[in-house]
């Protein structure tokens, strides 16, 4: 669960979102979006604050079309300053869900408070590094990009954490770099590389998990595989490695 005293926080996003999400500027700003996705015409999409419930599950657009939503909000976010505070709004479940797989700064001397302002900051960082790119995968890959940014940071506090990834790369499981890395794309890459001392599956899912944050569910997801044969996999590898 959400540590208590961060939920003031996120009640002041929220309520100052019901706000600056209706504002005229918003409403400026939405048409902008709109000119870079002209599906939104078609929907009732009048201002930031309905396109972030566009961008909801329970909205009736299909996966793909909250994905292409969000790949078209990412590249129109340096047209109009509040297109990235929409894309931080719509990433605040996905925040959440980063905090709580780094189990909120893994008891760092600041409080979870602390650690979801850090998340974002950075979120923001990442935001205006990335707005105006063409990502597919935006909200996957900024939501990766992000964990992996605040894991480095944890990283040099307890850096027995890093071992198993710097195995599997010096043993040629994973590629150049992967551990540093947070597209997308370096999962699907990784299922893909020939290596004849790990199975290149059980690597891939304990990168995938350990680097991206992903789950057994949407590993399976992107792959076709079972989560049963992902888990079973990745063990297998993780015994190899750490014995």
């Amino acid at each position: 669960m959400t540590p208590t005293h961060t939920h003031h926080q996120l009640d002041d996003l929220r309520n100052e979102w019901r706000h600056v999400g209706r504002s005229r500027s918003a409403r400026d700003a939405a048409e902008i979006l709109k000119s870079c996705y002209p599906f939104l015409r078609e929907t009732r999409a009048q201002d930031l604050f309905d396109v972030v419930e566009l961008l909801e599950p329970r909205s009736g657009l299909s996966q793909d079309e909250r994905a292409h939503l969000a790949a078209a909000l990412l590249r129109a976010c340096p047209e109009h300053p509040l297109l990235a505070r929409t894309m931080l709004q719509t990433m605040l479940p996905g925040l959440i869900a980063v905090a709580r797989r780094l189990d909120w700064g893994r008891g760092r001397a600041e409080d979870p408070s602390s650690f979801l302002a850090d998340l974002i900051t950075a979120a923001y960082e990442v935001i205006a590094e990335w707005g105006g790119q063409e990502r597919p995968y935006a909200a996957p890959d900024l939501l990766n990009a992000v964990r992996c940014r605040m894991r480095r940071r944890l990283i040099k506090s307890q850096p027995h954490r890093e071992v198993s990834l710097e195995l599997l790369e010096e043993q040629g499981a994973l590629p150049p770099s992967a551990t540093t890395t947070s597209s997308f794309d370096e999962f699907t890459a990784l299922l893909r590389h020939e290596n004849g001392e790990l199975d290149p599956i059980g690597a891939a899912t304990l990168y995938g998990r350990e680097v991206l944050g992903l789950t057994y569910k949407e590993l399976a997801e992107m792959t076709g595989i079972s989560t049963r044969r992902l888990a079973a996999a990745e063990k297998a590898v993780a015994r190899r490695i750490l014995a």
